[in-house]
């Protein structure tokens, strides 16, 4: 296996953190919610999370535990304000620390897939966001 740059090294790291913090959330909203379209919607994209999670853990070499306070933040904040609130927050919060996928994939050819499903997910959440089911 090619050798992976600290820096790089340090990316992976960080979307690890993020992909399994995103699985816990996207799977409490599922069970807290009752419309069962978005609770599928929900579901599938915590799965999609635990997969990048895994391939993830095979370049670190570990696991990484997730973020504690940004599950029970998210989690409150679609609780109190609405899921779509909540969601939208997340989405804020997923700009602001963009993992480069692109660049890792020049190291990791995975990476470019893994930035295509996150892409992915966050048009299925608008779309579920701005129907009225």
């Amino acid at each position: 296996m090619k050798t992976i740059t600290p820096l790089v090294r340090k990316q992976i790291v960080q979307a690890q953190r993020n992909e399994i913090t995103e699985y816990h959330i996207y799977k409490r909203l599922a069970r807290k919610t009752t419309n069962q379209k978005n609770k599928k919607i929900l579901n599938s994209i915590a799965d999609d999370e635990l997969q990048h999670y895994k391939i993830w853990m095979k370049y670190s070499g570990r696991e990484v535990g997730p973020s504690r306070w940004d599950i029970l933040k998210f989690y409150w904040m679609a609780l109190f304000f609405g899921l779509t609130f909540g969601l939208k927050q997340m989405e804020l919060g997923e700009q602001r620390a963009q993992i480069n996928y692109n660049e890792i994939g020049k190291e990791i050819p995975e990476a470019i897939q893994i930035g295509k499903e996150e892409n992915q997910h966050e048009k299925e959440l608008l779309k579920m966001l701005n129907s009225k089911g």
